[in-house]
């Protein structure tokens, strides 16, 4: 596995620059060490079997469950990410696997207007393999160059989706730098304010027809 914080392939400017850099691994423990060991990154905050994907469609069709240890840490202000799917379901990581792929898996965007950024990517060349989260509250998409295999974990930024990247960076920083790994929960992340927020304004929004629902492509194959 080769860390390469500094090689960052040129990302399209719709979707600005990364803010994460993922990578898949066998025993998420084992990986926290390697990191740690080899390129000095902890500590990690670690949520174990967590489905971080909700309403979500792989490669067209509703997907089933995908459980996942997933563990976060820091490069200067780059969030790294380590994923060990729990079993072999069907989806993204599964398929990673089973290319035996090395190296990274993808790289996180964060963009404030989600549906101009996935239209643009579905018109330019990229397929949505996994379609996550619902128009109005929050939406999340990975999409694929098949050209060149780069993978994008393109996320709506708003209330709902800072608290991975702001509230995570909080916890790594006053975490015991002593201590590799500290475990989380992925939902208590978000404050239910925020929460509470965004339903409401969604549910009036609703109502008055003004949610803008994004396109979501149909069955596009499994990738070879």
């Amino acid at each position: 596995m080769i860390a390469d914080f500094d090689n960052i392939p040129t990302l399209p400017p719709i979707m600005g620059p990364a803010k994460q850099i993922a990578y898949l691994v066998d025993d998420i423990d084992e990986g926290m060490d390697y990191w740690h060991r080899e390129h000095s990154v902890g500590p990690f905050m670690v949520a174990r079997n967590a489905s971080p994907l909700s309403n979500a469609f792989y490669r067209g069709e509703k997907a089933p469950r995908t459980s996942v240890n997933i563990a976060f840490g820091y490069v200067g202000d780059m969030q790294i990410e380590l994923i060990e799917q729990i079993g072999d379901t069907p989806g993204l990581y599964q398929e990673a696997i089973d290319r035996k792929h090395t190296g990274v898996h993808h790289y996180a965007v964060c963009v404030e207007d989600f549906p101009t950024a996935y239209n643009w990517a579905l018109d330019n060349g990229y397929d949505a393999v996994i379609d996550a989260g619902m128009d109005g509250l929050a939406r999340m998409s990975y999409v694929e160059n098949p050209d060149t295999g780069l993978i994008l974990e393109v996320i709506e930024w708003n209330a709902l989706t800072r608290p991975y990247f702001d509230g995570l960076e909080k916890l790594v920083r006053s975490s015991d730098s002593k201590q590799i790994s500290h475990d989380f929960k992925l939902a208590d992340l978000t404050p239910k304010s925020a929460v509470l927020g965004k339903l409401v304004t969604y549910s009036l929004n609703k109502m008055l027809g003004r949610v803008e629902q994004t396109r979501r492509p149909t069955n596009t194959g499994n990738a070879a």
